[in-house]
Order: structure tokens, then sequence, then C-alpha cells
């Protein structure tokens, strides 16, 4: 084995010159800023040859290793030894910076690899002199200076070369100073035998080795094996890359000018729906004008032809006129010579005197029964209106003679002779009763009329029906000043219910005692004072004489009884009775000065008497305000139905009155008289009829008969001339109706005037359509509408009427048509017009010069909009789909041969450096636990993953690539449609693509030997102690430093070197885990070297072969070396209770 034995640092950051001696594993130990890092840099500047690629100095500088951006140390900055405040040791420098190794048993010569560098602060960038492999010398800082008499100084880099060439030969000094991946496949023939020295194998040993360097526990699985594990080896598809992003952006195009025409399909078919909708509009408008024409001229005909008609019919009846007109003189004639005949024979024969005796007999006979029959209504009447009288037995007497229906006539006339006597008396009785009655009423009314106003005025607002009237005026006049005027009882509550009827009695009239601001009582005195006549009993409070009695009532006055919020009435209060007390008891009240009990009892001090007022009268507070308005409701009503019972008794005894008046008035008929006066009327009218009917029976010639049929033709004439006249008025009315409906204004159907505006109506729009179109649709809907109707004959008149009714019905029918058309046609335009302003503000569209959203739609978006869908079906679309076709030709063919041949060898190296990987740490278990990296695709790019499958087995599977046909029945279609939506997709970066890594994610999977227990990383990273965190990844590494270095194989020839190099690494481990980890490294024959502050020396001492102290004083840095042996290691260790277990703690602590 190689092994690291020498350090030399010659002008290296705070290092002038310093050789250090190692052996084994080695710690370098100090404090912050001491130059630890610096010492691990110098080895990884070395080992990569100062390579940029490579480097990351000071890598966990800020706690958390975030790559080269975390330190902004370079080589440059570390030859010139640049401190903290930007000033430098050196302005500029040579410097000498060498690893020395050695084989342990011997049988290899030395190695020395190293470079030579040169500085200045006045250039950007250091020079780099020689990266130089010194076969069988261990050169040491002797060999890159000169002594001199001041000091010792960096030889210069020629004299190095002579003196290392002079020692070992020119085939053993070897410098490869323009390349320094050159050098390190240099230093790899010498120190990592088991590894070709190929350029790639240079790249993983370096970035295993800086990869060591930069470890911290943050980093998941992905990340650690992207990171650490996996070259950094990008495919380069820069011509693939804009292959497919010319795809895309012809796609787009394509995608765009497909959009762009359904848009404008999308306007086609609604700008049709204008159209169609404005053609129909058009057409119904036109049969519309026709058809009121139409109309209009039929009506015309038919109101002429009912003129005419008319005309006819009053000729035809003017003959038939005089026929009934002659019949009627004549009958007339023949009537007056009859009539005299008949009155002559009657006046011979005495019929006249009968006849009219009978007429005067029959008129008296009428008046009697008339009057006997009130004279019985008004008997029945009384009987129910003389219960209470006293003299109701005369009364009930005569109504049961008048009831009975067998006149007694003597009784009868006893019976009316004996109320007449006493008729007066009655009557005047009944008066006064009625008197009596009408005194009762006429206050009741006065009294309801009040509380009926009271009830109005509360239902205004601010009433206050429980005030008296002249308490109510003096308020309103205050308030019409400007005033705010508040009677007591509005200001108070009672607050024991005990004591409410005492307390209203004792305030009396000073509950309606008025208060206002103390800024108006001086007006407010004028006013009461000015009004002294009209606020009789009112009181007006004297605000100016209360100040002094503000102070709180004592306990058991009368003050106490109430609540209020205004301090002039509590002052009041306290002014006028605040020495009353509250007597509970007789022998309390009897004490000396003013006293109150609940039953009303008041002494002033001098004289005792009783206080009280009618509850309905209450006044105080809200609740008793609204009892009084409670109670007026309930004295309206009452009082309401008394008097409606006292004005029916006032009707009634009018009626007993008027009643008797008609049966005993002195000047009245009596009832039996009349009875015997109806009777001689019966017969005496019976012989008059008897008279008549036999100078009847006598006969008169045949005059009658003969006048009883010419006064029958005279009334047929008459009828007959009365429906002539009826006829011929009709006929007139019928004319001159027709005449006024056709000389009358516009707006009357078929008249002149109408006719003459619809002609020319119809002419001004008649050759704005076609006439022929517009003329056969006419003809088919009237048609319709002629089938529909009656097909009974008809006259011209009727017909007239008809053939108007069915082309204003038309009309209508047009009308409506063109309304709903209207209406389509608005609703198309706006819809059109939306879909212009979607399509002009679509940027992707472009702009167009010749048309907007509101163009004329027919003349100018039309003609437009055409031409472009024939442009882009025609043109557009078939140019750009030909650069699609040929971008995807072109992309499938680099994506075959450009990308996914890279891709498979990066992932087949990924698959074997991971089991390389794997197989190391299966040999070497820690914890018993074999560790193990398993891959998983990412989702994303499963489709480019399973192309790579595919191309492993079929390579003409891949050439249905971008291609639009491809067979339902392909094998491989979900695959391939998968990789070109996914390659087509507009927002994905094709970058990522570069990057093999980012195919796969990776876990870490523990499995115990002795269980077979399985655990994933990211499990036990999610809930375990910081240790656990660490531990895989360490192990991991670990692994990676030995598959790279080979030293894990005890098969593989001889073993080179194993610097396994940790900036205070095992951070988080205990004791227990820090032994573990060390052997582990040790099994995989690494060689650990550790960076770490002073107090973890103890910790790591028990591990180390040597321990580097570094030493910081002032501006200068000195290392000094320590060898640990075996037996001091192992005392260490088992001085440190970390490194023991739980049972030999116990046990010592047993043995204390």
């Amino acid at each position: 084995m190689m092994e690291l034995r020498r350090l030399t640092l010659v002008n290296w950051h705070l290092f002038d010159v310093e050789d250090i001696e190692v052996q084994g594993n080695f710690g370098i130990l100090g404090e912050n800023r001491s130059g630890k890092s610096t010492i691990l840099d110098m080895v990884q500047v070395v080992l990569s040859g100062a390579s940029r690629q490579y480097l990351r100095l000071n890598a966990v500088a800020g706690d958390g290793g975030k790559g080269r951006s975390a330190s902004k140390r370079t080589v440059l900055s570390y030859c010139l030894g640049t401190l903290g405040d930007g000033d430098v040791r050196r302005p500029e420098t040579l410097t000498y910076i060498a690893l020395g190794f050695e084989d342990k048993q011997g049988t290899r010569p030395p190695v020395t690899i190293g470079l030579a560098i040169e500085a200045r602060q006045s250039e950007a960038s250091e020079t780099i002199l020689g990266r130089f492999v010194c076969i069988g010398r261990l050169m040491t800082s002797a060999d890159f200076t000169d002594k001199r008499a001041d000091g010792t100084y960096a030889a210069h880099w020629d004299d190095v070369k002579v003196r290392a060439i002079a020692a070992v030969g020119p085939a053993n000094f070897i410098n490869h100073r323009d390349k320094a991946i050159d050098f390190v496949r240099e230093y790899m023939r010498q120190l990592v035998p088991s590894m070709p020295n190929a350029e790639q194998s240079a790249t993983s040993l370096l970035k295993a080795i800086v990869n060591a360097m930069t470890l911290n526990q943050g980093h998941s699985a992905t990340e650690f094996v992207r990171r650490f594990i996996l070259e950094e080896n990008p495919i380069k598809i820069g011509e693939l890359r804009s292959s497919i992003e010319t795809y895309r952006g012809v796609s787009a195009t394509i995608v765009t000018l497909r959009e762009k025409l359904e848009a404008l399909k999308e306007i086609r078919v609604q700008v049709s729906a204008f159209e169609e909708s404005l053609h129909q509009k058009d057409l119904a408008e036109w049969l519309a004008r026709r058809a009121r024409w139409l109309a209009s001229r039929a009506d015309n005909r038919a109101i002429k032809q009912e003129i005419a008609d008319a005309r006819r019919f009053i000729d035809a009846e003017r003959e038939d006129r005089e026929i009934a007109e002659e019949g009627i003189k004549d009958a007339k004639q023949e009537i007056l010579r009859l009539t005299k005949a008949i009155a002559a024979h009657a006046a011979r024969s005495g019929r006249d005197q009968w006849l009219e005796t009978f007429k005067s007999l029959t008129a008296e006979h009428d008046r009697l029964a008339r009057e006997i029959d009130r004279r019985r209504r008004t008997a029945a009447d009384l009987v129910g209106l003389i219960a209470g009288l006293d003299d109701a037995d005369l009364v009930k007497a005569y109504c049961r003679q008048v009831a009975l229906h067998d006149f007694d006539r003597t009784g009868l006339r006893d019976a009316e002779r004996a109320l007449r006597a006493t008729a007066l008396d009655i009557t005047a009785k009944i008066e006064t009763r009625r008197r009596a009655v009408a005194a009762q009423i006429v206050p009741l009314e006065k009294e309801i009329a009040d509380l009926q106003k009271a009830l109005e005025q509360s239902h205004q607002p601010g009433s206050s029906a429980y005030l008296s009237d002249v308490t109510k005026a003096l308020v309103r006049r205050l308030e019409s000043r400007g005033m705010d005027a508040r009677p007591l009882c509005d200001l108070l509550e009672i607050v024991d219910p005990q004591w409410i009827n005492a307390a209203e009695a004792l305030l009396g009239r000073d509950r309606e005692a008025v208060f206002v601001e103390h800024h108006h009582i001086q007006d407010a005195t004028a006013v009461f004072r000015d009004g002294r006549r009209e606020f009789i009993g009112a009181s007006l409070v004297s605000l100016n004489k209360l100040a002094e009695f503000r102070e709180a009532p004592l306990a058991g006055t009368f003050p106490t009884l109430f609540r209020t919020e205004d301090l002039d009435a509590r002052a009041f209060l306290q002014r006028r009775y605040g020495n009353v007390r509250l007597a509970l008891t007789l022998d309390h009240f009897n004490l000396p000065g003013r006293a109150l009990m609940q039953d009303g009892l008041y002494d002033d001090g001098l004289v005792r008497s009783h206080r009280s007022v009618n509850p309905r009268d209450h006044k105080i507070g809200k609740s008793a305000q609204a009892d009084h308005l409670r109670n007026l409701r309930e004295d309206f009503i009452a009082k309401g139905e008394s008097l409606s019972e006292l004005q029916g008794k006032d009707r009634l005894l009018g009626r007993v009155v008027a009643a008797l008046h008609s049966v005993a008035g002195s000047d009245a008929d009596l009832l039996a008289d009349m009875l015997d006066g109806i009777n001689d009327c019966r017969m005496r009218k019976a012989e008059a009829q008897m008279r008549i009917d036999a100078i009847d029976a006598a006969g008169d010639d045949g005059l009658r008969d003969r006048l009883a049929a010419q006064e029958g033709f005279l009334g047929r004439k008459e009828a007959e001339l009365r429906a002539i006249e009826e006829r011929v008025r009709k006929y007139h009315i019928d004319a001159q109706a027709g005449e006024r409906s056709l000389y009358s204004g516009e707006g009357t159907d078929g008249s002149t005037a109408n006719l003459k505006i619809a002609r020319s109506k119809y002419r001004e729009f008649r050759k704005q359509y076609n006439y022929p179109e517009g003329a056969a649709a006419y003809r088919e809907r009237l048609s319709r509408l002629r089938r529909s109707q009656s097909a009974s004959p008809l006259s011209k008149v009727q017909l007239a009427r008809s053939e108007a009714v069915a082309h204003r019905k038309l009309g209508h029918q047009s009308t409506d048509a063109a309304a709903r058309a209207a209406e389509r046609n608005r609703i198309a335009e706006l819809e059109t017009r939306q879909a212009l302003h979607v399509y002009f503000n679509n940027a992707k569209f472009g702009v167009s010069s010749q048309v907007g959203p509101q163009s004329p739609l027919i003349t100018d978006i039309k003609p437009w909009m055409n031409q472009l869908i024939e442009d882009i079906e025609g043109n557009e679309l078939r140019r750009y789909e030909e650069k699609a076709r040929e971008a995807s030709e072109r992309a499938s063919v680099l994506f075959r041969g450009e990308f996914v041949n890279a891709l498979n060898t990066r992932v087949s190296k990924m698959e074997r450096d991971i089991e390389a990987l794997n197989r190391s740490l299966k040999g070497h278990p820690f914890h018993h636990e074999i560790y193990a990296f398993h891959r998983t695709a990412e989702a994303e790019f499963q489709p480019i993953l399973k192309i790579i499958e595919i191309s492993r087995i079929s390579d003409d599977a891949l050439d249905a690539l971008f291609k639009p046909d491809v067979p339902d029945d392909f094998p491989h279609k979900d695959t391939i449609s998968a990789v070109e939506q996914l390659l087509e997709d507009p927002d994905k970066d094709v970058s990522q693509f570069e990057d093999y890594r980012n195919f796969y994610t990776f876990e870490i999977h523990m499995e115990d030997i002795r269980t077979k227990a399985r655990t994933r990383w990211e499990t036990r990273r999610n809930t375990g102690s910081g240790a656990e965190q660490q531990v895989p990844l360490s192990v991991a590494i670990g692994a990676s430093l030995a598959a790279v270095y080979g030293s894990s194989d005890a098969h593989s020839g001889p073993r080179g070197m194993s610097p396994a190099l940790f900036d205070e690494a095992f951070s988080k481990m205990d004791g227990k885990n820090q032994r573990a980890m060390m052997s582990f490294y040790a099994d995989l024959g690494l060689q650990v070297v550790i960076a770490a502050p002073l107090e973890k020396k103890v910790a790591i001492s028990g591990y180390m072969h040597t321990l580097v102290e570094i030493d910081r004083i002032g501006e200068q840095s000195s290392a000094d070396t320590v060898y640990i042996r075996q037996r001091a290691r192992d005392e260490l260790l088992a001085m440190n209770p970390e490194t023991l277990s739980d049972a030999e703690i116990i046990a010592r602590m047993a043995a204390e």
C-alpha cells in the first residue's frame, strides 16, 4: 500500500516552509482559522493538479458545505497568503506544495507528486509552472528552497527540476505543466495501479476524493448519488435541442394556425347566422309592408262595397215605406169613424155613466183596503212595542181585535174608542221617557267624541293622551318655540309597586308639572305668563330654585320611591317631598313631621287626610301611561255600547208614538167604519159591472169588432213601417260609417289615406328586396292562410273583409317574424363582434390592417374572413406542416443517434458504477448491516428510459418517432406517443435531458445480516438521530473511495494510495459509531485523514496514528506532529466512556 507520509508546503497561505511527516491515519487539529482546512485544501489542490473543474476549496465553510459558492478561497489567495481583511502576506510568490507516498512493505519506490505555482497580486489568477511526479524520492522542503544568510527562500523552478532530475534521473521525473488531467493520469500509474489511467478513471478518482471532503449529512440519497457517486458527464444535445425547438416552434405555429382557422370558421358560422337572420328580417319586413298594403286595399274595397250596398238597400226600402204609410193612413181614418159610431151608441145606451161609476167605486175600494192594511200592520207593531207601558192592556185589547180574521165590529169599535180616549195620556208618558233617554244620549255622545279624539291623538308621534288638555297645550306651545318640554310623569318610574297608588295620589297635579332646559326657563316663563288664561290648571317648574337640592335622598323618604335619569326631576322631588317619611306602621306614621302610608293616609305635619286617585288615571312611568291608553280604549268601547243601547230605546219609543198617532188620531176614521165602507163598495162595484155587462150583451151592430180589426191592421202596418225605418236607419248608419272610415285619417284600416300611405311605404321598400322571391313567398304563405278559412260562399263585402283579415294576419305574422329575426340578428351580431374581439385580442393571431371588431360584417368581415380561411387551408397550413414533418424527421434522427446512444452509454456506466459500489458495500457490513443503492426511474422520464430499452431490442422501432400514421397494433405506440408528448411540451426544458443523473432517483437500503430485515434510509433519515442520518452517507462515500482505489479488493494486485480526506467528519456520531466507522474504513483499506477542532482531540486520538497540531501565531502557522502507537491508542479508547458498551459502564460503576 502506498501510504501518504509527507506533506510539504512552501509559501502556502500562512505556512512559509513546512514538512509534515505522518503515518497511517492522521488527524489535523487546531483552533478555528488556524489553518486546518488550509492543509486539506493543499492536498486537494495537489491531487487535482489545481484543476478548477474539480476544486472545492474549504467546502464545508459556513456549516453546510454548500459547494463552490460557500467559500471565496482560491489557489491564488492561498499562494499570496490573503488575510481576512483582504491584505496579503506575499504580493508575489513562488509556491511549492507536494505529497510524498511510500510503500509500507518497501517493495516499491517512494513517489512525490506536487505543484510549482507562481502568483502575483496584480494578476487575476495563478500560473502553474509545473505539475510533477517524482519516482524514487520523498522530496522535502529543502528540495524546493534555498538557504541564504538572511533566511530561507523558495528556489527557482528550473533549479528545482535540475536537482530532482539529478537525484532520480530524467525518466523518473515527469512534468505535465499544461494539462491537469495528464498529471493525474501520470501519478495514477504509480499510486493507483488497480485502476486504468484513462481520463474517465482520473475524473472518477478526483470526484471521489473531493466528494469525501465536501460530504455533510444534509443530502438525500438521490442528491448524494448524483453529486458524489455518478460522474458529471452531460450529453451534448445542442443540435437535438435546436431541432426539437424548431419542431416545437413549427408545431406551435401549426397549433396557432389551426386555432386561428377554428376561430375563423366559428366566426364564419356566426357571420352566416347574422347574414341569414338579416335576410329573414328583410324578407319578413318586405312581407309585412306588402301585407299591410294589400290588407288596406282589401279593407278599402270592403268599405266602398258596404257603402254601395247600403245605398242600394235604402233605395229598395223607399217603395215599401210608401205602401206602409198609405195603409196606416187609411186605417187611422177608419178607426176614427168607428170610434165616433161606438161613442154615439154608448151615449144612447147609458154605458158611459155606469162605467164612470164603476171606476170611482174601484178607486174608493182600493183606498180603504190600503188604509185597513196599514192599520193592521201598525197594530201588529204595537204588540211588540207596548211591553212595560202602564196602559198596555188597552193597547193589547185593540191589537187583538185587529188581528182577528173575522172582525167583531162592535168589539173592535169599543176597543178603538177606549184607546182613543187614553191615547193622549199614553203618548205624553212615552214622550217623557223619550226625553229622559235623549238627555242621557247627549253627554254620552260628547264623552265618546272626546275619547275618540284622545285615541286618534294617541296614534300621532309624541302623543300624550294621559295629560290634561291644558298641559298638552302648554307642552305644544313650548315645543313650537324650540324648547324641550317634559312633564314630570314622563321622567319618573316608580320602583316599588306597593306604593303606586299612594305616590300617584300624593303627587296629584304635580305629575303634570312641566320641565324645560335651564337656559330656556326665562323664555318658558314668558310664554306661560302670556297664556295665563289659556293655561289655567297647568304648572311650570322653577328650575332656578332646585340647585341646592341635588343631593341623594335619604333612605325611607318619599323621593326614594322613584327612579329617574333627570337631575332636575330628582331635585324637584327632593325640594317638594324630601322630608315626607314612608310609614309602614301607625307608630311610625305618628312620629313628628310629614308622613305617608301605603293606603294613602297622609300627614302634612299639621293636617291628616286621605289621598287617592282612580287607578285608571295613573300617569307616572311608561307602564302606567300604557295602562291609561288601554283604559281609554276600554272606556270608548263601553260607552259606545251604552250609547247604542240608549239610541235603540229612543228609536223604539219614537215608533210607539208614531203608531199611537196613526191609530188614535182625532181626525182618523174608525177601523170598524172603514170595514163597513169597504163592504159597501164591493156591493156597488158588482152592481155597476152587471149593468155594463148587460149593455154590452145587447150589442152594437159589430162596431167594436170592426174597430178591433182596424186597430190590429194599424198595429201591423206601424210595426212594418218601424221595421222599414229601422232597416233604413241601419243602412244610413252603415253608409255614414263607411264614408267616415273611407275619408278618415291614416290610422283607420281601409281609409283612402291609410291605403295611400301603405302603398307608398310598400313602393319605397319594394325595390330593397328581390321581388320574385318575395312575391313567391307571399303567395305561398297567403295560400296556407286561405286554406285554413271557411269554404262557405261569401258576399262581396265578406270576401273583401276575409281577404283583408288574411293579409293582415299575414302582416302580423311577418311583423312578429321580423322582430324575432331582428333579435336573432342582434344576438348574432353581438356574438360575432365578441368573437372578433376575442380573435383580435389574441396576440397569436396577429393584427389586421384591413378590418377590426367593429367593421361591417357583410361587406368587410366576410370577404376578409373567407380569403384568410382559403389562405390558411390552401397555403400556410400546408407549408408549416411540411416544415414540421422535416423538423420531426431531423429530431427523430438526432434523438436516436445523438441522444439515445449517448444516454444508453451513460446509463450503462451508471449501472456498472452502482453495481461496483454495491459489491464494495456487500463485502463490508457496518453494524451488521449491508448497505446497497437502488435506483428508480423518474416518472417524467419513464418514456425516454423505455425508449432506451426498446433501442436495445430493436433500433427500427424508433423510426415511428414523430410519425403521424403509427398503426394501432404497433407494440410501442404508447411509449412513442409519450416521448413525443414530452418532447413537444413547450413548458418542458429540454436542457434537463442533458444530465443523465436526472433520470433516476436513488435510495439506500440496509439489510441486517442476522435477521435479514430491510430498512430504507429515507425512513430512518426522517425519524432517526443525527448519527443515523450521517452514517449511511459516510459508509457510502467510504465504499466509493475504496471502489476507486481498489483498496477493498484483496485480490486486485498491489495496492496503491487510499487517502480519505474528511473535514470535520463524524460530527454527529458518538464514540461507538466513530469506532465502528474507523473499523469499517480500515477494512476498506483507506488511510483516513480528518481535520477537526482541538476539542475533538480526545475523541479521535484513539483512532489516529498521527496527530498534526496546527498553531497560529499572528499571521503565521506552524505544525507539530505527534505519533500515537498502538498501545496508546488502545488505552485512549479504553479511557473514553463513549466507546464503552452499556454492560461495561454498569460493571465499572459497580466496581467503583
